[in-house]
């Protein structure tokens, strides 16, 4: 939180006390005081943006896993109102900040106003900090000084959200251009283990309206598992199949079936995807070239490898961590490097 505080108070140095507390507040809570009115926030947004306020058009990280998304920015960009506000309302979702995190911030803040010299008396900045407290910690206003400066204008929304802006303006406008061509557009999300693969995915599926597809449905059964399968890079997955079940259907405007494959159970489940405008195929493996150009939007998630074991450790226990140090994760490694996933991505998110 101190570098943040040190980047904003060189961004905006005529913030005053309430302004500090506002961003400390945002930062520990996020958008949890919006109200959970869509057509409300939609109207409020579409209003503010209408009338210029502000042209700032940047995204500026606010600690916390949260960052405003100034309305300049949104403005220029053609990214549809609508969906901005269904990711404002994600991000009120996910809100989880506590009483204690916010005063800890300010216990942060307190330190910088001296080690930055900031033009604000101590003084002041206990006795406001102490009326704040009786008041019962409300949502601030920005102070007058600080909107004739700096006229503020943005929306505060999840960082999971934010930093993925680009990604999705262009898949919107992709998805658009699908929907009047009457055609479909194709998203590929390949990376490591435990990068966000999934999680990536979900998002997907809560701001558009899109198919999702699984490579682990595509894994290997146990008779196609051999030594010389093994061998070849990306030979982990049954791309044959995943090729004949789903690539070549992908196009068509009537939806079809595929079969998911249940390494525990060792069974084929059904699984029917709906004609929409929007394909999200999750998982490793999904760029191998035996599946050929199919792609619209190419994305590759990573993490470093301490974390990976981490959250490998924590999500799949200690008995299954050999078995991914070992065997799976070289795989993917091989499988990566070989065809130069990474290095052929329009897109590389690291979490």
């Amino acid at each position: 939180m101190e570098k943040i505080i040190e980047k904003h108070y060189k961004l905006y140095p005529e913030s005053e006390i309430k302004d500090w507390f506002k961003l400390l507040y945002q930062s520990e809570f996020g958008n949890a005081h919006m109200p959970n009115d869509y057509k409300y926030n939609l109207l409020k947004l579409t209003e503010e943006i209408c009338s210029k306020k502000s042209s700032k058009s940047d995204i500026e990280d606010i600690g916390n896993g949260y960052m405003r998304v100034h309305l300049g920015w949104l403005a220029k960009s053609g990214f549809s109102y609508e969906r901005f506000v269904r990711i404002m309302m994600l991000s009120k979702e996910m809100s989880q900040g506590s009483t204690d995190g916010f005063w800890q911030k300010v216990s942060v803040l307190e330190k910088s106003v001296m080690k930055l010299s900031m033009p604000i008396l101590m003084d002041e900045f206990y006795r406001f900090e102490k009326q704040y407290y009786e008041a019962g910690c409300p949502l601030l206003n920005h102070s007058e000084i600080y909107r004739n400066s700096y006229s503020p204008s943005y929306r505060v929304i999840c960082s999971d959200y934010a930093n993925k802006m680009d990604l999705w303006v262009i898949v919107e406008k992709l998805v658009n251009h699908a929907i009047k061509n009457r055609t479909t557009v194709n998203v590929a999300i390949d990376g490591m283990s435990t990068s966000g693969k999934s999680s990536l995915a979900n998002m997907f599926s809560k701001i558009f309206d899109c198919n999702i597809v699984h490579m682990d449905d595509f894994f290997l059964k146990k008779h196609q598992r051999t030594y010389e399968r093994f061998m070849q890079p990306g030979g982990n997955i049954d791309f044959e199949r995943f090729s004949r079940e789903v690539v070549q259907n992908l196009k068509t405007d009537s939806g079809f079936i595929y079969y998911a494959y249940d390494c525990h159970t060792g069974l084929m489940n059904e699984m029917k995807i709906s004609p929409k405008s929007l394909n999200i195929i999750e998982g490793s493996y999904s760029m191998h070239p035996f599946f050929g150009n199919i792609y619209d939007v190419r994305i590759f998630m990573e993490t470093d490898k301490k974390t990976q074991m981490q959250r490998v450790l924590d999500r799949n226990g200690e008995e299954m961590l050999d078995r991914f140090k070992n065997e799976w994760i070289p795989l993917e490694n091989t499988y990566f490097k070989n065809f130069k996933i990474k290095e052929n991505c329009d897109f590389i998110f690291r979490t």
